[in-house]
């Protein structure tokens, strides 16, 4: 038995000794590696749990007060080792109730005394009394009649209502006229209870975005019958609603390769009937295995809808739709931007197919995501393929991976990043992907590394740290491993955690393990670190051009030299070349003729100071 033991440490040992000696790994982390939720090789641990939950929700809109109100039953499944004394709501629209925290100004119309208004609340059946309820930040804490064990089931059922704010300085949502609607947190969700820290306790204050559990979703919205409402899932019943022209080009749509419109300009100048009722229409949706569930309206908005496959193996299509406004001339181009975005990520990068049955791009302001639901806005004269390409990346980080992106922004948000300039570069013929100018903040106060929670950190370190760094990195890895090897290091990591909340070590340690070497190296400069990528021309000599790497990260070496007979030399190198610590690097000379000029430099390399980058100087 003691051999047994002494052998078990051995391995352990060794393991933590291959995967984790040289990346830091705070000590709240690394139990869940202890207690085996997680293994060192980056895969879910024998002992990985999740809870989840199921929601069906009745809702109404009045448009005139703008107001929500909704009735929601929710089943909620305890599938940890815990007992839980207390359920955990999160009341994510009370960003706008009185002196709740916020990361910046909202509009003042929109603060309301009792931001969601909680009218019952049950446990079981049980009437809980409001003298119990815990309410903070943009948190409810209901105690628990009766502990919750492991392997039970609560059943609780919620009564609310709220005001949609209005669109002009409300962060992702909004009231844009008075039937348009873009409605993202709107319900009570339970929050996450995890491995790793319990129940989640980062408040929603406007800046940092989600960190959901996978639930299933019904879903009933009884709008006015001119309102047409649009939402996360399948629609139910089309045909119940719809007049029979209109459900039939719906349901040419779902298969179609080119785009059609469903809802046209001619429908509305012929004042044609679009929906069979005359009063009210109760629209409902379904919707499996997401960690949220958003909707919108609008009385008067053009519809376009195509398909695509988005799994050549089995031939799996998705309805890909566009909702929008008819002076959005940008927006003529959404649905088949969406639909070829969705084609090629699911194919190329990140080459795993798109998991959802369908996917909405609506046409309201700014760009946010939500499980098969956009909110952008316009772009004109601008291309819209670039914001359609960030936002429907994000069905694979954070929904489909389940990410905490309280806490970890960049490994959704420096993943949309990245594919936003590679596959609209692809998709548009051009270089018109968005690069995100990381050098202009490396190395600058407001360059945290990653690895600093996004919860401690407010814009621009934010951004720098969720969008700018993580991009400059994700493309300097690319670089280097190439592309069969980082496709396979993609979806080793899709394939172990979709469906499941992996944190950055799963991720580090799944990408060591999937591209065959410990990158430890590289993970450490670019996500832990205080530093900056920075490349000079350091001279040239008869050997060649010495490069010398004057920053702290390992990064990509690629320009031109230029002969004394005015011909050109490309090179380039990955970052490899740096990974066992050398300082400078030199390019051979593939002529025996005079240097006349050497230039450093290459959009997709980041480079913190420019002005090193020359020679002669």
């Amino acid at each position: 038995m003691l051999k047994n033991s002494l052998l078990l440490c051995l391995c352990w040992a060794v393991a933590v000794s291959l995967s984790a000696q040289s990346l830091y790994m705070p000590r709240n982390l690394r139990r869940a590696y202890e207690k085996q939720t997680r293994s060192w090789d980056g895969r879910p641990g024998p002992k990985y749990w999740q809870n989840r939950a199921e929601y069906r929700i009745e809702a109404a809109l009045s448009l005139p007060e703008r107001q929500v109100r909704g009735q929601a039953d929710i089943r909620y499944f305890n599938y940890s080792p815990d007992t839980l004394k207390v359920i955990r709501l999160k009341l994510a629209h009370d960003l706008y109730r009185k002196n709740a925290p916020r990361a910046y100004d909202l509009n003042p119309k929109a603060i309301t005394d009792e931001g969601v208004e909680v009218i019952e609340l049950r446990l079981n059946g049980i009437a809980v009394e409001k003298s119990r309820w815990r309410r903070f930040a943009t948190f409810l804490d209901v105690p628990l009649e009766e502990d919750q064990l492991p392997g039970q089931v609560l059943d609780l059922s919620i009564t609310w209502r709220f005001e949609v704010p209005p669109a002009a300085g409300a962060p992702r949502e909004g009231v844009y006229d008075s039937t348009t609607w873009f409605v993202p947190y709107w319900y009570p969700q339970v929050a996450v209870y995890d491995d790793l820290r319990g129940w989640a306790d980062a408040p929603y204050t406007g800046l940092q975005e989600m960190y959901n559990d996978f639930a299933d979703y019904q879903v009933r919205i009884t709008a006015p019958a001119y309102v047409m409402v649009w939402a996360t899932g399948i629609w139910q019943n089309p045909q119940e609603i719809l007049q029979e022209e209109l459900y039939q080009r719906y349901q040419r749509a779902q298969t179609a390769d080119s785009v059609l419109a469903i809802f046209s300009k001619e429908d509305y100048s012929s004042k044609a009937r679009f929906f069979r009722s005359t009063d009210t229409h109760t629209f409902e949706f379904r919707a499996e295995n997401v960690p949220d569930f958003a909707f919108a309206t609008s009385s008067y908005y053009l519809w376009d809808g195509t398909s695509t496959v988005v799994d050549p193996t089995t031939g799996r299509r998705a309805f890909v739709s566009a909702a929008y406004k008819p002076q959005s001339l940008d927006f003529r181009r959404v649905c088949r931007a969406a639909a070829d975005a969705l084609h090629l990520m699911s194919r190329w990068l990140p080459g795993y197919p798109y998991p959802y049955p369908t996917m909405t791009v609506f046409n309201g302001s700014g760009g946010m995501e939500f499980p098969m639901m956009c909110n952008n806005g316009s772009t004109y004269p601008g291309s819209p393929v670039g914001l359609t390409v960030h936002e429907t990346a994000h069905t694979y980080f954070p929904f489909l991976m389940g990410i905490n992106e309280q806490d970890y922004a960049w490994m959704d948000e420096g993943w949309a990043a990245f594919l936003d300039v590679l596959v609209t570069d692809s998709l548009e013929g051009k270089a018109t992907g968005r690069l995100r100018n990381y050098p202009d903040f490396a190395g600058t106060d407001a360059d945290m590394p990653p690895m600093v929670p996004s919860r401690h950190l407010a814009s621009p370190a934010y951004r720098v740290a969720a969008y700018n760094r993580p991009q400059a990195a994700y493309f300097a890895l690319y670089q280097m491993l190439g592309y069969e090897r980082f496709h396979r290091c993609m979806t080793t990591y899709i394939e172990r955690w979709q469906g499941k909340h992996p944190q950055p070590f799963d991720f580090f340690f799944t990408w060591n393990e999937a591209a065959g070497e410990n990158l430890d190296w590289f993970w450490k400069p670019w996500f832990f670190d205080w530093g900056y990528p920075d490349l000079s021309v350091a001279g040239v000599t008869k050997k060649g051009v010495i490069i010398e790497n004057t920053g702290t990260m390992p990064q990509t070496i690629s320009g031109t030299i230029t002969y004394a007979d005015g011909s050109k030399q490309t090179f380039w190198y990955t970052a490899d070349v740096w990974k066992n610590g050398r300082r400078t690097f030199v390019v051979p000379l593939h002529k025996r003729l005079a240097v006349r000029q050497v230039q450093l430099g290459h959009p997709q390399v980041s480079d913190a100071d420019a002005s090193n980058n020359a020679w002669p100087r």
